[in-house]
């Protein structure tokens, strides 16, 4: 009886564990998000990510960011484009429909909200995010599922088509 009282309790421990460490990656998702959402501290939405050569990827175009200060880049140079201008209807850059979460594991869905680039009305997109945690609650890896319009897909292949042959 001691035994089997022992094994349930160590259970107990090993699964309230897991509930603590994904509690933990979600929360570090939605603060990500809310960063992320005012786009003015990239600096702040960096200390997200490991020091240990994270790696963001772009599913749909296959583009892998490897190392902070590259990623560090691309946000920087997203968010510094004087071309964006948000919309007047969406103060937030993103809007998050759902989380789920495993121990090392977040998924996120949402959707990038509308903005003007260049003046030009750019509609909603949808996208589909998974963020990989280290052990000390850091993005280790994120991949990026984005439901690009038709013409930015066939921008994406010819801009793949014309880097193969160059």
């Amino acid at each position: 009886m001691k035994k089997i009282v022992s094994y349930f309790l160590l259970c107990l421990v090993l699964l309230s564990c897991t509930s603590i460490e994904k509690k933990k990656n979600i929360k570090n998702v939605e603060e990500f998000y809310k960063i992320y959402a005012q786009r003015k501290d990239v600096k702040q939405l960096m200390g997200f990510y490991t020091d240990n050569n994270p790696k963001w990827v772009d599913a749909v175009s296959q583009s892998l960011l490897e190392g902070k200060n590259i990623i560090l880049d691309m946000y920087e140079n997203s968010w510094n484009d004087k071309n964006f201008k948000k919309h007047q209807d969406y103060p937030e850059s993103v809007t998050i429909k759902e989380i789920v979460s495993n121990d090392s594991i977040v998924a996120v869905s949402g959707q990038y909200n509308p903005y003007y680039y260049k003046d030009k009305l750019i509609h909603s997109m949808k996208f589909t995010s998974w963020f990989y945690f280290d052990k000390e609650g850091k993005i280790k890896k994120q991949i990026e599922w984005m439901q690009y319009t038709m013409n930015d897909l066939k921008d994406i292949i010819n801009f793949k088509q014309n880097a193969e042959i160059n």
